[in-house]
């Protein structure tokens, strides 16, 4: 499984707030992670291609990320 990360912060207060951010621009992320870095990612992508073009549209909107690999939680839903 692969996701797109756009930040990661040494405490969750800053990755909320760019959570709730990205949100008023269309954009659904989550914090990933339960102690520092609080990484904040984006959906799932089966393949790794599917996510690197999500990046690129994002990059188009000015927001800049990357693929990373990552295990869903359980019960997350497959894209």
């Amino acid at each position: 499984m692969f996701t797109i990360q756009v930040a990661a912060y040494d405490t969750r207060p800053p990755a909320e707030a760019l959570v709730t951010k990205l949100a008023t621009r269309g954009v659904k992320a989550r914090v990933s992670g339960t102690a520092k870095p609080f990484r904040v990612r984006l959906a799932f992508y089966k393949t790794r291609q599917e996510a690197s073009a999500e990046v690129a549209a994002l990059k188009a909107r000015g927001i800049v990320g990357f693929v990373a690999e990552e295990v869903p939680p359980p019960g997350a839903r497959s894209p």
